[in-house]
């Protein structure tokens, strides 16, 4: 999201630059067009240490002291979000903060301990130092209202990139890897392996339906950071689901964009989104969604394109009955449905300039637009 934001601001006449850490045992970084990127490698102590860099520290101060109009920082928790106040202290200029779901109410009770330290720390003190916070959601921003914090907030979702459906990979790039989808309908779940994304819970639903639909296999994808994958793989060979769970690990590029465009239907049973990319991304695939009340989608609902349930492993058991017992043809409508809505409401254009204008009211050079709302 902050490379295509980064990229589509750039479009829209404005410099950016992307200061970021390097976690290379993760992949190689996004790359975004035009934009200037500052990338510091992370080494072993800056793993260990919530991201401690003092050469990322001093690299950021010097850039902000050079004629940089706005500091963004996006997430919260780690030290790199302390740096970018400190730029924005000494060289006097706002700081926007996106906390990109870290502060829902989910999200701020996992790892509370460690939360609680890095509040105390750093973490009050930078939101507390914030010009304006960016919300992708109404719900997101009444997260951030919940904690006290009355500074102005922009309201503006994230973009969306539309995939020309014509020229998605074939089924086979991918039933190469992993032969026991071939001649299957994928049951799609591609986020984050954590246990705020229900994982566990769409595991024991899977287990109570996969014998009466065989011709269905679940595919799980995604980034795991903190090994919860063997956890998830340990539950699947409990519940006699080996045969009939597809592991891919984090898909990227062409599959990821095979996985998305060939899946008979996406689900995201998450305790918690902000926003959740992946729904507007498998919409954009022509996909219809299941995800949960957790996840501001309540337009999957009011265009016809997807299941928005009260999370619970009951509600999504009869959910994705229903969901697999429709026709091909009958989910390919409700996948056309929500593509349609997918490019009325999340074009990257539009969040760019929304973006601009809310930096240009920030920097007292433009009215304040509709998206900022002050307490």
């Amino acid at each position: 999201m902050v490379t295509r934001l980064a990229t589509s601001l750039v479009n829209q006449g404005l410099d950016c630059i992307i200061a970021t850490l390097d976690y290379r045992e993760h992949g190689p970084q996004i790359v975004a067009d035009n934009v200037q990127v500052m990338s510091i490698p992370a080494g072993t102590v800056t793993r260990w240490l919530r991201g401690w860099s003092p050469a990322f520290r001093r690299r950021l101060a010097a850039m902000a002291s050079e004629n940089v109009s706005v500091v963004h920082s996006h997430g919260l928790w780690m030290l790199p979000n302390l740096y970018a106040r400190q730029a924005a202290i000494g060289s006097h200029v706002p700081l926007v903060i996106s906390p990109h779901g870290m502060l829902e109410e989910w999200s701020f009770g996992h790892n509370r301990l460690r939360k609680k330290m890095a509040w105390n720390l750093y973490e009050r003190a930078n939101l507390k130092a914030a010009a304006l916070f960016h919300a992708t959601s109404e719900a997101e921003a009444a997260s951030i209202r919940v904690l006290g914090l009355r500074q102005p907030i922009a309201i503006i979702s994230n973009g969306v990139d539309l995939p020309d459906l014509a020229t998605i990979p074939a089924r086979s790039q991918l039933e190469k890897r992993f032969p026991e989808l071939a001649g299957k309908q994928w049951l799609l779940f591609l986020s984050r392996i954590h246990p705020k994304k229900g994982v566990a819970e769409l595991l024991r639903v899977w287990g109570k339906l996969a014998a009466s639909y065989p011709d269905w296999q679940l595919v799980i994808a995604g980034q795991d950071l903190d090994d919860y994958s063997k956890t998830i793989m340990r539950q699947a060979a409990v519940l006699e689901l080996t045969n009939r769970v597809t592991f891919t690990g984090m898909l990227i590029g062409e599959d990821k964009v095979c996985a998305m465009g060939n899946a008979g239907l996406f689900v995201l049973p998450t305790h918690s989104e902000n926003f959740g990319l992946v729904v507007a991304e498998a919409l954009a695939h022509g996909v219809p969604v299941v995800t949960t009340t957790a996840a501001p989608w309540r337009n999957l609902i009011d265009n016809r394109c997807g299941w928005w349930i009260e999370p619970g492993e009951a509600e999504l058991l009869a959910t994705l009955t229903h969901a697999m017992g429709l026709s091909a043809e009958e989910r390919r409508a409700m996948g056309s449905r929500g593509r349609d809505m997918v490019e009325r409401n999340y074009a990257w254009t539009r969040v760019a300039a929304e973006m601009k204008s809310a930096y240009a009211w920030l920097c007292k050079v433009g009215p304040r637009p509709g998206c900022v709302e002050t307490d």
